[in-house]
């Protein structure tokens, strides 16, 4: 064989060995990791991160929230991590910049630290419009003072009180994505508060309604509003909505879902 044919030959085999090489790269990464790399795709979202928020929220919302110091009593005292996995964590993966309000920075939980459930908010939904309102404003300020609400908006008063309700629809501009009633669990307080603000809750969106297994106690019947007595008890009026969501097409609730001493609604 001559030195020309040699040469021929050589160049042939590093041609084919350059052939298999590609081609193991394309059966080891895929053709779009491939081309992504070098640009010609555009980059597709964090895979990791879809399967934690759409397909293991519930594991998510639970190793998040204890990761922290304090860890919120949502997983500690409760399992609300069944329906916050279920449908919060999927709601801000398709819509990251949701606007939410949770009543109740936890002021008076007595020896427990208030604000967990924020620090939890934060880590889960760094790109959210994220609202605290809170009856105790004095608690407010100090938690503020220490830099636990930095990117949070505020607001204060009694959730009962219609008029406190109103002056927190006009300060947020109300048309929330999510609305989280963790307030003082009084019966009245969670009926008039509901009765204001799920009006402002944007079509698809969520209001979620903790710790209704003591609505029955005689303690949480205290508070008495114009539209709520003593004999009132959410639980049940949640049982005529159920009756409404099934038999009333015109319903404005698209679904309920409860689970142990708590529910979420879904507005049509």
């Amino acid at each position: 064989m001559t030195s020309g044919n040699m040469t021929y030959m050589r160049k042939a085999g590093l041609t084919f060995l350059a052939m298999v090489l590609c081609f193991a790269i394309f059966a080891n990464f895929g053709m779009n990791a491939v081309l992504q790399s070098i640009q010609i795709l555009p980059e597709q979202g964090n895979k990791k991160d879809d399967e934690q928020y759409l397909l293991n929220g519930r594991a998510t919302y639970l190793e998040a929230a204890k990761s922290l110091n304090p860890v919120t009593d949502k997983v500690t005292g409760h399992t609300y991590e069944i329906m916050y996995g279920k449908f919060l964590l999927p709601y801000y993966h398709r819509k990251p910049n949701m606007k939410m309000l949770e009543i109740g920075l936890g002021c008076d939980m007595g020896r427990a630290r208030p604000g967990a459930s924020v620090a939890l908010y934060k880590k889960l939904f760094p790109e959210a419009e994220l609202w605290e309102a809170e009856f105790d404003g004095e608690c407010v300020k100090k938690i503020a003072g220490k830099g636990e609400l930095e990117g949070i908006h505020t607001l204060v008063g009694d959730q009962g009180n219609a008029a406190v309700l109103d002056s927190w629809i006009e300060k947020s501009g109300g048309n929330f994505d999510v609305i989280i009633d963790d307030g003082g669990h009084q019966n009245c307080q969670i009926w008039q508060s509901f009765l204001k603000l799920w009006p402002t809750v944007k079509s698809g969106g969520l209001y979620f309604i903790e710790d209704m297994q003591v609505a029955r106690r005689r303690h949480f019947r205290k508070v008495h509003t114009e539209t709520c007595d003593g004999n009132l008890i959410v639980p049940d009026k949640l049982k005529e909505f159920f009756d409404e969501l099934i038999y009333n097409r015109k319903s404005d609730i698209e679904f309920m879902f409860c689970q142990s001493e708590a529910c979420v609604l879904g507005k049509r």
